[in-house]
């Protein structure tokens, strides 16, 4: 009687019945996650090419040549609509940017305040990037900062 028992145990220990559910039970977190890691990845990267349009476009805004209705040269930082209006309400308006990235722009240079020809123009545009899935990553944080800056001569 024992060895029917014996052989009754072995033949259990061998069944595969359950095991393909187990086994998807354990794998679709980990791979949820992980695809859910890359397009937040992917979005983190559509961010960041967001941002270093943006700091082109307002470098190209602030360099070119404008004159007052005299004639005389205007300088950058006295255009209307300034750089960073111009980069936050035309650029930044048409795009989707989340409304967490909180988009902050700031133009300098000696370009900046003379708008001589040939002074250099500097437009950094900043945003934050909220995590969704990446902060459970160690290290990650739960936000990270994108920042692009461009410098151009005026002209």
């Amino acid at each position: 009687m024992s060895l029917m028992k014996c052989r009754s145990l072995v033949r259990f220990s061998r069944g595969q019945h359950g095991l393909v559910a187990v086994e998807f039970a354990v794998l679709v977190p980990v791979l949820v996650v992980l695809v859910f890691g890359i397009v937040d990845l992917g979005h983190a990267w559509y961010m960041s090419q967001i941002v270093t349009n943006a700091s082109r476009e307002g470098a190209r805004y602030g360099v070119t040549y404008r004159a007052n209705s005299s004639g005389a040269r205007l300088a950058p930082s006295a255009f209307s609509p300034t750089i960073s209006n111009y980069v936050l309400n035309s650029y930044l308006a048409r795009t989707s940017l989340p409304p967490d990235a909180s988009p902050l722009v700031t133009a300098g240079g000696t370009g900046y305040s003379t708008g001589a020809k040939g002074a250099l123009l500097e437009v950094t545009v900043t945003a934050t990037k909220n995590w969704f899935v990446m902060s459970i990553v160690p290290g990650m944080g739960t936000q990270k900062v994108l920042a692009a800056t461009t410098v151009m001569q005026c002209e």
